[in-house]
């Protein structure tokens, strides 16, 4: 669902220089009857952020959307404020202020997409606004299709492009690019990065790692309602993500493992006709090779797998699982 409540990827979302935050959650917690969702959680988003909010089904992600979008999360405690004001006493003021795209586009059946597109740029007196919007998003022939003639992927673009009509500050995604194929996809990614550059905040839920690790300044982790982690997705692989692999061919191994195992490497498993051990610095790769061509052996029986942000993630919920116990209110 779309809502805008009426009443290459090196240069990521950073947060701009000067001014306040867009977003500010100030030790947010929200509960359903005796489920805590989310627990004293706080962080901030700055003008020309791209920040990522990423965990399990059921870590908190759309409470905490939610109430970022003055939506119908229950707050318990803590505050939540966009351009300094509270989402639900302000919300007339707030909902000219937020682009919501969730993750279920609904739309009204009968409805053509010219018509939602008149539809938006008169209740946020944009004229006109729609045009350049469809184009980027490749629906520009589109205007007279009904909505239930669209796929999946073009109503995930659609959404995307009511959400950008008028003069938002903040825009809130939820699984951006689900059903999108990889062209769209990369499409809708720099999509995302000009918002960002134009000075709009934005906030990104997402399952897809690579997806944050490409676009995100910062990215928070979520598990159990707790917020577990929160720095750059660089920094939280660095920190989390593990050591490189490298892998050897087997019958090279059966030669000179004992030389390889000689140089530091820990040895973890054989799959697929490759021996993999864990690099524990960066020149450990350049020294497996030294050893090979040594021996007379091509460089390429040898290849290395750096960590990547889903190895951090997996990596800091599954420690989180491990030590989390259930939870009732007030504990």
């Amino acid at each position: 669902m779309t809502t805008r409540q009426s009443g290459a990827f090196a240069r990521r979302g950073t947060p701009a220089p000067g001014g306040g935050p867009v977003v500010r959650v100030d030790r947010l917690s929200v509960v359903y009857g005796e489920c805590v969702a989310v627990h004293d959680v706080s962080f901030e988003v700055a003008p020309g952020e791209i920040f990522g909010l990423v965990g399990p089904n059921g870590a908190g992600k759309t409470s905490i959307t939610e109430s970022v979008g003055g939506l119908r999360a229950p707050v318990r405690a803590g505050s939540v404020s966009v351009c300094g004001l509270d989402p639900r006493r302000d919300r007339r003021a707030v909902s000219r202020l937020i682009g919501m795209q969730l993750q279920e586009s609904q739309f009204p059946s009968r409805t053509r997409v010219g018509e939602l597109c008149d539809l938006y740029e008169a209740i946020y007196r944009e004229p006109g606004a729609s045009a350049r919007l469809l184009e980027t998003f490749g629906l520009t022939d589109r205007r007279r299709s009904l909505v239930t003639e669209l796929s999946g992927g073009m109503r995930q673009r659609l959404a995307l492009a009511l959400a950008q009509i008028g003069d938002v500050r903040l825009v809130v995604l939820d699984e951006l690019t689900t059903g999108l194929d990889p062209e769209q996809r990369r499409s809708t990614w720099h999509a995302v990065l000009d918002l960002a550059e134009r000075g709009v905040a934005v906030l990104l839920t997402s399952h897809s790692m690579d997806e944050v690790a490409a676009l995100c300044g910062r990215v928070g982790v979520l598990s159990d309602g707790e917020l577990i982690a929160l720095d750059t997705p660089a920094r939280l692989t660095a920190a989390h993500g593990g050591p490189t692999i490298v892998s050897v061919g087997v019958a090279v191994v059966s030669g000179i493992g004992q030389t390889l195992e000689g140089l530091g490497l820990t040895r973890l498993a054989t799959r697929n006709g490759q021996v993999d051990y864990a690099a524990h610095v960066p020149a450990d790769y350049d020294r497996v090779v030294e050893v090979l061509v040594k021996a007379g052996l091509p460089a390429s029986v040898v290849s290395r797998r750096l960590p990547a942000f889903e190895d951090a993630y997996l990596a800091l919920v599954g420690t989180a699982a491990g030590k989390s116990a259930p939870r009732k209110d007030g504990d």
